[in-house]
């Protein structure tokens, strides 16, 4: 169980981070005794702020909130075993996160119209739930709310317009949800492992865009699902294995499906049409030999994820996708395609050629990764005609031999992790790099600033990358530079084993005022990395950016940052704290996992969606973490997997 104290802050603590340590002021004292199941009574109200309440039922084990309550505070009943009822009146406008986590007696509760807010694991783990009404200003399920009351049977989600991550994931007797004619997106593991779910009234919804990744996973009881009008993508693996899934409608307006939405599904693998073509146009299924594939005239805009993707080429003992995976070596694709998604092509290792349509603007992660170690691959995918492409993915072109060269347009804004690593453009550029006697000339340099890799000659530890690039595409600094071996390869990827490779050498990196965008995995395992200093001009740190940076102690500047994606920060094991920029907005998860050094951690002020999942286990060192008011009812998703007791303040409380 997640435990909470927040006390007043002695004095500024020595951080890392974007801002120095007197731009902020020191948040007011707050407190919030830590529970545990073993507490056999407690009671605590502040300010109208219920902060503990545990062994309060009666005899019946049935509480009723006072009138003089006006929030829940987080873990408030956390672990009662006792409640088996709660009565929650008008006066309360706010259940905090894990308010009633592992009550696991508890089977009603009731809440009155006045609850505006239902923070995150708020009734994670009450595996006896079996009756709960949410009030109609309950408008968002925050992650985990849910997740694992195993006996909860069905749910009204009648005016509920956003599903949080894994809010009712493994809810295994639910049966029947009502969802809401404006639900606009449902999460990342909403509803996966929900085996009894079979009843959904999904096609009357008219506002929702998005279904996350594995949001219906392995729900098999699930025999029908329309995806209403409206809807724009569907996620990885949404509904694999719903193994009764057999009817399916799709909307027109659907326009992304991606890895293996509907894999192992009876629609899906019964279906034997040649092109299995929904939504706006999406190919997500090809029964046709390569030798009679015609792409032509079907109005296809996109190829689904995993389309010619086969499983068995990667080791699966049962086969399924695109059988003739194998055989496929030149494609024609059509003059009307403007995406290509996640593994589309993976593991198409006879491909020869493949000449992208004018129209394509975004290639998936491993769209063509057919990459195989101690094999070279012929396949040559021609994007010079692309010339309003803007995003490029994680390995989407990765073993592409046959790339000679890559001339990006100016429109390109994204460039993932290994694009175009051991294809033949990259050991070109290597080989020039390697002789190369200016500077200048060891930089691999295109579109509108993207650097895509660099060479460092041995014994130079410290690298200035050039004024006007703007974007430092995926793995810039991580397999691509110096002829070098390390002994330790442990947690290298297949690329990280390339002989160029500067992660055990360099040991700082000088960056442009011009920078805007770190891409993911840009220095990603630089062990001896010991500081950075971050451009004012930058706004976009990507996914594992820093990842495995163990030496990594000092970073500065960075004021301007609005967006860091997920893992960023991930076993920097030196880092001692971090202090976010105001204008930080957007936070990924787990960004600070396996940081087994960091102590305090201040996120922005006025924000009240902070990340989630921040930390976890081996962040043991952790003391403190600040952040606005307005998170309250998020902290348990913030805090992430933290095992440790540590102390939370709220700025201005």
């Amino acid at each position: 169980m997640k435990k909470l104290i927040a006390l007043c802050l002695a004095a500024c603590l020595t951080v890392l981070g974007f801002a120095s340590c007197g731009d902020h002021d020191t948040p007011s004292v707050t407190t919030t005794d830590a529970k545990t199941p073993t507490d056999p009574k407690s009671y605590h109200v502040e300010n109208g702020l219920l902060l503990s309440c545990i062994g309060q039922a009666n005899e019946d084990g049935v509480y009723y909130v006072p009138d003089d309550v006006t929030a829940i505070a987080e873990s408030a009943f956390a672990g009662d075993t006792r409640l088996r009822e709660i009565v929650i009146g008008p006066n309360v406008t706010m259940i905090g996160s894990g308010a009633f986590q592992n009550c696991t007696s508890l089977t009603r509760v009731e809440i009155a119209e006045g609850v505006k807010e239902l923070g995150s694991y708020a009734f994670y783990n009450c595996t006896a739930l079996t009756e709960v009404k949410l009030p109609s200003d309950v408008t968002v399920i925050s992650p985990y709310a849910f997740y694992g009351c195993t006996a909860l049977e069905s749910i009204s989600l009648a005016h509920v317009r956003e599903i949080g991550d894994n809010a009712f994931g493994a809810c295994l007797a639910l049966e029947r949800v009502e969802f809401s004619e404006e639900l606009r997106e449902i999460g990342t593991w909403a509803f996966a492992e929900c085996t009894s779910l079979a009843d959904t009234n999904l096609s009357e919804v008219t506002a929702l865009k998005r279904i996350g990744d594995y949001a219906f996973f392995s729900c098999t009881m699930l025999r029908e699902i329309v995806i209403p009008s409206g809807t724009e993508s569907i996620g990885i693996l949404a509904f694999y294995e719903c193994t009764r899934l057999d009817r399916v409608e799709i909307a027109d307006t659907v326009s992304t499906i991606d890895f293996a939405a509907f894999h192992y599904t009876p629609w899906y693998q019964e279906n034997a049409e040649d092109y299995l073509i929904v939504g706006d146009g999406v190919l997500i299924k090809c029964t046709v030999h390569p030798n009679f594939i015609d792409l032509d005239g079907k109005n296809i805009k996109s190829i689904g994820g995993a389309a010619f993707w086969n499983a068995e080429n990667e080791g699966e003992s049962i086969a399924y996708g695109y059988k003739y995976a194998a055989d496929l070596e030149t494609l024609k694709l059509p003059d009307t395609l403007v995406t290509i998604g996640t593994s589309a092509f993976a593991g198409c290792n006879a491909l020869k050629t493949v000449v992208l349509p004018a129209g394509v603007t975004s290639v998936g992660d491993s769209a063509f990764n057919v990459y195989i170690e101690g094999m070279e691959s012929e396949a040559d995918i021609d994007i010079s005609a692309c010339k309003n492409l803007t995003s490029i993915g994680d390995y989407a072109f990765h073993g592409c031999g046959g790339i000679e060269t890559v001339t990006l347009p100016t429109s390109v804004k994204h460039v993932g992790e290994y694009a175009f690593a051991a294809t033949g453009a990259y050991a070109s550029f290597m080989e020039r790099a390697s002789k190369a006697e200016k500077e200048q000339d060891r930089f691999w340099i295109t579109g509108d600033g993207i650097l895509l890799a660099a060479f460092v000659p041995e014994g130079v530890t410290e690298v200035t990358v050039p004024d006007g690039v703007k974007m430092l595409a995926g793995s810039v600094f991580c397999g691509w530079d110096i002829p070098y071996i390390p002994e330790d390869t442990t947690g290298l990827s297949l690329s990280g084993l390339s002989k160029y490779n500067l992660s055990y050498h360099v040991t700082s990196v000088v960056l442009p005022d011009t920078l805007e965008v770190i891409g993911n995995s840009a220095f990603y395992r630089m062990l001896s990395l010991k500081s950075i200093e971050l451009p004012e001009s930058l706004r976009l740190i990507g996914m594992h950016a820093f990842s495995y940076c163990d030496a990594l102690s000092s970073i500065t500047g960075g004021g301007n940052v609005e967006e860091i994606q997920n893992y960023a920060f991930r076993y920097c094991k030196s880092m001692p704290g971090f202090r976010f920029s105001v204008n930080t907005k957007k936070i990924g998860i787990n960004l600070f996992a396996g940081c087994s050094s960091l102590q305090h951690v201040y996120l922005p002020e006025g924000l009240s969606h902070p990340g989630t999942e921040l930390f976890n286990s081996e962040c043991t060192a952790l003391q403190t973490v600040s952040l606005d008011p307005s998170a309250r009812a998020r902290i348990y998703t913030v805090l992430g997997g933290l095992q440790q007791q540590i102390e939370v303040f709220y700025y201005g409380e």
